[in-house]
Order: C-alpha cells, then sequence, then structure tokens
C-alpha cells in the first residue's frame, strides 16, 4: 500500500463531502478502506447536471491534481459508505517520490489512464449529443410536414 508510513487517518461517514469542486486544495487522499465518488456539477439551461466521473476504491488516490497545480479542486469528492483516507500533503508526496522515484511513474501512469477515460467519456457524450440532435430534427420534420 503507498503512504502506509505517511500523513493521517481521516474518517467520513456514508454521504459526507470530502471536498467540493472549487475549493482550494492542498492535500491528496489514498482511500485506506471505503468508496468514493468523484462528480462534477454544470449549469445548463437553468438546471444543475451532476456528472459522477469515478467511483474510487481500496487504494485509489484522489485530490493529487492540486498538489501538482496549486489549483482548486476539480470535483467534487463524496463518501460512499463510511470512509478511511489517509492524508498526503506534497511535502510527504516529494519524500516518497525521493525514496521511491518509481512511484512518480506510477502517478503519471494512473493520472494517464484517467485522462484517457475521461476522453472516452466526452468522446461518448459528443456521440450521444450529435444522436440526439439528428432524433430532434426529424421530430421537427414529423411535426411540421408542410416545411419540409
Amino acid at each position: 500500500m503507498m503512504f502506509e508510513k505517511t500523513g493521517q487517518i481521516k474518517r467520513f461517514k456514508d454521504g459526507q463531502v470530502i471536498f467540493y469542486e472549487n475549493d482550494p486544495g492542498k492535500i491528496m487522499y489514498v482511500i485506506e478502506s471505503g468508496k468514493v465518488k468523484l462528480t462534477r456539477t454544470k449549469m445548463r439551461e437553468g438546471e444543475n447536471i451532476v456528472t459522477t466521473l469515478a467511483v474510487l476504491e481500496k487504494g485509489n488516490f484522489f485530490g493529487e491534481m492540486s498538489l501538482f497545480d496549486y489549483r482548486p479542486r476539480s470535483a467534487t469528492a463524496t463518501a460512499v459508505g463510511d470512509v478511511e483516507l489517509r492524508v498526503v500533503t506534497r511535502k510527504d508526496l516529494e519524500s516518497q517520490i525521493k525514496e521511491n522515484p518509481e512511484l512518480a511513474l506510477y502517478f503519471l501512469d494512473k493520472m494517464s489512464q484517467r485522462v484517457r477515460k475521461i476522453d472516452d467519456l466526452i468522446e461518448t457524450l459528443l456521440v450521444r449529443e450529435r444522436l440526439a440532435k439528428n432524433v430532434y430534427d426529424k421530430l421537427d420534420t414529423l411535426r411540421y410536414p408542410e416545411f419540409i
């Protein structure tokens, strides 16, 4: 398990928000037990649309992006069931990478996998949007046949 001798353990109850999208972030988490759901919320046509990006399990990490780019959180993290998380600071991460340089490659690999998964999700959503537009266009021609 990574970071087993680093950081403190924090516990969260089912449904408890660990952090919100756009919160400042200075730490990442490693899941010791339980699951964490990552979501993004966007306003579209006056309605909040919540998209689940991932549900992570024991051994996975999240919140790492803010350690690298110092930007606000890109998603909301919520406990699914009771969760134990290991808190890892940038200093902890740097120390662990110095001890085990292959850890940097592990992070790059995991982050690349996530980017590819998001790319696939974007492509799926674009295809769905095109299909929906075609359906609406067809419905319009059925509704107003005199304009064809």
